[in-house]
């Protein structure tokens, strides 16, 4: 019997969606059975998880590219391994995770404060500069991502998201305006990097419009996609870096990176290769190696 996977996505349906579309392509050519399982479209009794009312039984593998709540981590049991891995993914959805555990001497670390927007404007001014980033911990494809100018920005996020929630203040890196670094690493090894530059926005996210060009990856850069995977163990990584005056900056990691920009300018076929390392995965297991 072949490979069989689930693709946890936000819906069964994700026509349209790059990313998961490749994806089952490749396992296609492959000879992999890999479905894509909507959470949106799915739910858990006692008696199983059952998506569109049909009850789901065990697979090979899961792959991960849905954040939010408990039905993901439901749906992993479901599988022998996941891509990333669950526990891994989990933790590092999160950008002050990040900040904490990733350490390279091959980047600098922004200045930073993790608190909420009650947090007094000159306190956070203190330790970070002007202007600042805020970040929400979680958040992707550049939303919930603001440049803090003066103490008016500052109390529009206390209006925008409540008291509550937790944001990352993080010095704002100047040479790094409308442009940053996006590499795609697998298993702390660089597949392809990208720049990816913006008009008129200081954010630089492909899904805000950014166009995208190949970046030549040198030694530093491969050395710190190693430290990053030692740290993490998070297998297919995007790689987030600012540029600074000597060294870049780390910005922060996807464990669900998006592959139309870094296939588009790289012209490298990344789905294949993750299906590849896969299946490469339940190969080396049947054979002992």
């Amino acid at each position: 019997m072949g490979l069989s996977g689930y693709l946890i996505e936000k819906y069964n349906n994700m026509a349209g969606a790059y990313t998961c579309n490749r994806l089952v392509e490749e396992a296609k050519r492959l000879g992999i059975d890999l479905r894509i399982i909507g959470i949106h479209d799915t739910n858990v009794t006692a008696d199983g998880i059952f998506n569109c009312g049909q009850l789901l039984g065990k697979r090979d593998f899961v792959i991960n590219r849905y954040k939010w709540g408990k039905l993901k981590d439901r749906i992993n049991e479901l599988g022998e391994r996941s891509y990333n891995d669950i526990h891994s993914f989990n933790r590092y959805i999160n950008k002050y995770q990040q900040l904490r555990d990733i350490k390279s001497l091959d980047f600098l670390v922004p200045k930073y404060v993790l608190g909420t927007a009650l947090l007094p404007y000159e306190e956070v001014v203190r330790k970070v500069g002007t202007p600042f980033v805020a970040k929400g911990l979680e958040s992707s494809m550049g939303e919930q991502i603001s440049l803090v100018e003066s103490p008016e920005d500052y109390r529009r996020l206390l209006d925008t998201y409540g008291p509550e929630k937790e944001l990352l203040f993080e010095e704002y890196i100047s040479t790094s305006y409308g442009r940053d670094m996006r590499i795609f690493s697998l298993r702390g090894e660089v597949i392809a990097g990208m720049i990816r530059k913006s008009q008129g926005d200081f954010r630089a996210n492909v899904a805000l419009g950014a166009s995208v060009e190949p970046l030549e990856i040198t030694d530093s850069i491969r050395l710190l996609a190693r430290d990053i995977y030692l740290c993490s163990s998070v297998e297919f990584v995007g790689i987030d870096l600012l540029f600074g005056e000597d060294k870049p900056y780390f910005c922060e990691i996807n464990v669900m990176p998006g592959l139309e920009g870094i296939e588009e300018s790289s012209g490298k076929n990344i789905a294949g290769m993750i299906m590849e390392t896969i299946k490469g995965d339940f190969e080396d297991e049947q054979t002992g190696s």
